[in-house]
């Protein structure tokens, strides 16, 4: 690349020399800029007594003058009274747990972030939830769609009050609702039985006076983020009256995001009692949710329940019941799943022995020894949460998704993010110093291959700071099967530029 003059004098080549002393350790800028200087002089009047092609001339000024800054950076980078205070410095163990702190935060953010994921990874918000079952179809656990038909849930309410306490119907619509006088908008709302609420034991603040209040009025509830998108988070939208669908409506609460985590994406809930339930076809599906008795109630090691119907032709039907306890803790299960399988799966992939490491003959310090398994066992748990999250977010991305390809997901992103993570993890173990636990550097080729079994080959990497040599064969023998440590003794520091950094 072709370097473009730009320096016409004297005092601008100076000035460009003067800038880059800036970049220059503070004990070493005047004998740095005395230096500069006066090679400056020489660069300018070689320039003068060879003035027969002044433009080449005036790109190699530039030139020098540019090249200053390079040595100016290098000057700061390898200043070793300012390095001694570098905790994260290039390949030390401080650098390496900052970076696998920031990745864990963000993959933490990322899936609290999404919607999907944040309802997966919260606590179930209800407070009876071991009792409160999702009613489907047999083969249809954990469906993303509606499997109980109307008229079976109308039969429930009069058949089932041994088993529950109550149950409730809810079927995802879409309906165009007009928001304000001259502006609609379609939105998703789940048509529900009027005990939806009641019996999640969600307050609802249903009791608004309005004199000319309807008793045919409908009551709807907006959830959150459909407040805030299409009513401008309006204080005084209680007891407003909107048409949805041609049907009236009263607003009767605010449903925060959080505390709906079942099946379908809401933007209201429109409650109905039986008589205005009996409207739709008795054979549209729904969701059915009920509330099991205490006395009717058996322990469940998987939190899962069947229940058999007899229907009028005779014929029984059978129907899945499952905790919503069970379906939240079923993404930490399927987690701890992955890490079993990782766990079991790790001997077999890679080597789990970090190699020989004799005793060191002037016998560190405990602290010393112990920090380099405390550092192992950080950069596994900081492995741990980002495999979680990072498995959550991508497994919940689309919140339509089928829970149980959701979990499918989830299981194979992180049990290979706890394969990958931990061999990563052994690796970047056995390429440190024991002492300092920076990474070794220098790569070195020792021996020759074809004397392999005469003499030891293979790789040599070296501590900058002076604590020892690390010898990796390329071939395991018989009597050098694993990589071994070398202590060096003090005498060797005066070879290593770092040596008087110390311990971290």
């Amino acid at each position: 690349m072709k370097i473009r003059s730009f320096v016409h004098s004297f005092p601008i080549s100076l000035a460009i020399i003067r800038t880059a002393a800036i970049f220059v350790p503070g004990q070493q800028r005047l004998e740095w800029l005395a230096e500069w200087k006066s090679e400056l002089w020489h660069v300018w009047q070689a320039c003068k007594d060879e003035s027969h092609n002044c433009l080449h001339d005036k790109e190699e000024v530039t030139a020098f003058c540019l090249g200053a800054f390079k040595d100016a950076l290098w000057l700061r980078r390898n200043d070793l009274n300012a390095t001694q205070h570098r905790a994260f410095r290039l390949g030390s163990p401080s650098r390496c747990g900052f970076f696998l702190a920031i990745l864990a935060a963000m993959s933490m953010m990322l899936a609290l972030y999404l919607p999907g994921a944040r309802k997966a990874i919260l606590l179930s918000p209800y407070q009876d939830a071991h009792h409160l079952v999702m009613i489907s179809h047999d083969a249809n656990l954990w469906a993303p769609y509606p499997t109980i038909r109307l008229d079976d849930y109308q039969s429930w309410t009069h058949t089932t009050h041994r088993l529950f306490t109550g149950i409730a119907f809810y079927q995802p619509i879409l309906k165009r609702v007009r928001v304000t006088r001259h502006q609609t908008a379609e939105l998703s709302i789940g048509r529900a039985s009027d005990n939806l609420f009641e019996l999640l034991q969600i307050p609802i603040a249903q009791n608004v006076s309005n004199p000319t209040r309807n008793d045919s009025t409908a009551a709807l509830v907006l959830s959150h983020a459909a407040w805030h998108k299409y009513f401008g988070d309006d204080p005084q939208i209680v007891g407003h009256i909107l048409d949805v669908a041609g049907q009236r409506t009263r607003i009767v609460g605010i449903l925060p995001d959080d505390s709906w985590q079942l099946p379908g994406q809401m933007d209201a809930w429109l409650l109905e009692d039986p008589q205005q339930l009996a409207s739709l076809p008795s054979h549209s599906k729904g969701f059915v949710l009920g509330h099991i008795r205490p006395s009717a109630f058996y322990a469940s090691t998987d939190g899962q329940w069947h229940m058999t119907v007899v229907e009028k032709s005779g014929r029984s039907e059978r129907y899945d019941c499952v905790s919503l306890a069970e379906q939240s803790q079923g993404t930490f299960s399927v987690f701890v799943f992955a890490l079993f399988l990782a766990c079991l799966s790790l001997p077999a992939t890679t080597s789990l022995p970090l190699g020989e490491y004799p005793v060191h003959k002037d016998h560190l310090p405990w602290a010393t020894r112990i920090r380099r398994w405390i550092f192992l066992l950080t950069k596994i748990g900081l492995i741990v949460p980002i495999a979680y999250y990072g498995s959550v977010a991508l497994a919940h991305w689309n919140p339509a998704m089928n829970p149980a390809s959701s979990q499918y997901i989830q299981l194979g992103t992180s049990f290979l993010m706890f394969l990958f993570g931990f061999r990563w993890a052994l690796r970047d173990q056995r390429k440190r110093c024991p002492v300092c636990l920076r990474l070794l550097t220098n790569p070195a080729r020792v021996g020759q291959s074809s004397r392999n079994f005469l003499a030891w080959n293979g790789t040599e990497l070296i501590c900058v700071g002076g604590h020892g040599l690390l010898h990796v064969p390329d071939i395991s023998t018989s009597w050098f099967s694993t990589q071994r440590w070398l202590y060096l003794d003090p005498s060797w520091s005066s070879l290593f530029s770092d040596a008087s950094l110390g311990m971290l």
